[in-house]
């Protein structure tokens, strides 16, 4: 999520430049065709210049909000309330992440960064004991599911995407759509399914992260050989933060025990939590 927001904050401000650059028409000349979105004023210049600066996501919020308030024509609007959607993540502000990928659908009704985003907002919004659990998991499989489908026919967002990156952050995504899946049926519990879609998602994108988290899954069917492989996988990752290698030993140790080896208790394990759109 933090990569597709740094870029998506990179190609706002390119998209920007050029705007303002876009040298005027002179009297006689036909009009020139402009792709992308363009500001309509030298206010709202300033404006989207300050979403742009702002050095942090609450900062980067109160600047998408100002746009959207003083210029409600701005032809901007898709792309901030993306932004803001993934800033909110960043924030870790779950209920501000529903908000604005649900006013992010009402623009564009097939946006898989915003179903992806609210889908794993709900998940990890979401306690064992609430009473209104079930429904809640019901609608994050539901955006989920949708997000896989949006995904199978999105377009680039931006022109400067090649092909190839654009296939990778698909993938990416849509297995970040199975891992919310995966949690969604560990709240559950319903382990198998919860393995299922774990899989799916390591098949599709085999991060540290989504590994860490179908060893957990692992340990929860009672599946301890099938664990500790796969938290050996993360163990020998290079790039796998120190946060995840430390809850992949420990639920490597988890694994051991239950198959009876000798190994030490570990301390309770805090789970990585489920990836969100990059």
């Amino acid at each position: 999520m933090r990569k597709r927001l740094l870029a998506a904050i990179a190609v706002f401000g390119l998209a920007l430049t050029a705007s303002a650059q876009q040298p005027q028409q002179q009297p006689g000349q036909q009009p020139q065709q402009q792709a992308g979105p363009k500001p309509k004023s030298q206010k709202e210049v300033d404006a989207l210049q300050k979403v742009q600066q702002a050095t942090d996501p609450e900062a980067r919020i109160a600047a998408i909000d100002n746009v959207l308030e003083n210029f409600s024509d701005t032809e901007y609007k898709l792309i901030l309330l993306e932004m803001a959607t993934q800033s909110a993540q960043q924030a870790n502000d779950l209920a501000k992440v529903v908000v604005y990928g649900e006013r992010t659908l009402k623009v564009d009704p097939k946006n898989p960064t915003a179903e992806l985003a609210i889908a794993s907002a709900t998940v990890q919004n979401t306690k064992e004991f609430d009473l209104d659990k079930d429904k809640k998991l019901d609608q994050a499989d539901k955006y989920a599911h949708d997000a896989i489908d949006s995904l199978k026919t999105a377009a680039p967002p931006n022109p400067q995407i090649t092909d190839a990156q654009w296939q990778e952050a698909k993938k990416q995504m849509t297995a970040e759509a199975y891992a919310s899946m995966g949690a969604s049926a560990a709240l559950r519990k319903k382990y198998d399914v919860a393995v299922n879609n774990y899989k799916t998602a390591a098949d599709t994108d085999a991060s540290p992260v989504i590994l860490a988290r179908l060893a957990s899954a692992y340990n929860q069917a009672k599946q301890p050989d099938n664990a500790i492989a796969t938290c050996d996988k993360v163990l020998a990752m290079s790039d796998a933060p120190a946060a995840v290698k430390t809850f992949a030993q420990q639920e490597k140790a988890k694994a051991e025990k239950a198959k009876g080896a000798p190994a030490a208790t570990p301390a309770a394990p805090t789970a990585p939590a489920t990836p969100a759109p990059k």
